[in-house]
């Protein structure tokens, strides 16, 4: 009788875990890196702050919002040589062409924002091709 009331309980307690590990996973929401083109109209160096607006045939960031580049990873790719290098904050410029990576999460969350335009990126790249030197 003793070890049918063990077996049950054991039974019951994998129940309750497997139940508990499958509800977690069921929260769980795809949040894909978008790509989006923009065009940088104002850098901030003191704030480390940079406002782009979509570049000519985009529609996703409208004409003014606000990037903190302060922790976002930054790069260039000169498209001659395939090189990538990882570039500071001082090198962005006023009408410099950029690609930025946003969470999908991100993106609904500056939509919804309620006239915020503020928003999250996961990295920069510089677009705009330097002269060699």
């Amino acid at each position: 009788m003793l070890d049918r009331n063990v077996r049950g309980i054991g039974i019951a307690l994998c129940l309750l875990t497997l139940f508990i590990f499958l509800s977690g996973c069921g929260s769980l929401k795809d949040d894909t890196l978008l790509t989006v083109n923009a065009v940088i109209t104002e850098v901030d160096t003191g704030k480390q702050t940079i406002t782009v607006k979509d570049d000519a045939d985009e529609n996703t960031l409208g004409e003014e919002c606000l990037i903190d580049c302060s922790s976002t990873p930054m790069v260039y790719c000169d498209f001659a040589t395939q090189k990538v290098t990882r570039i500071s904050f001082e090198e962005l410029q006023v009408n410099d062409k950029v690609i930025v990576s946003i969470r999908s999460s991100e993106m609904e969350s500056f939509r919804s924002g309620g006239g915020e335009n503020t928003i999250k990126v996961e990295q920069l790249q510089l677009y705009t091709q330097r002269a060699a030197g």
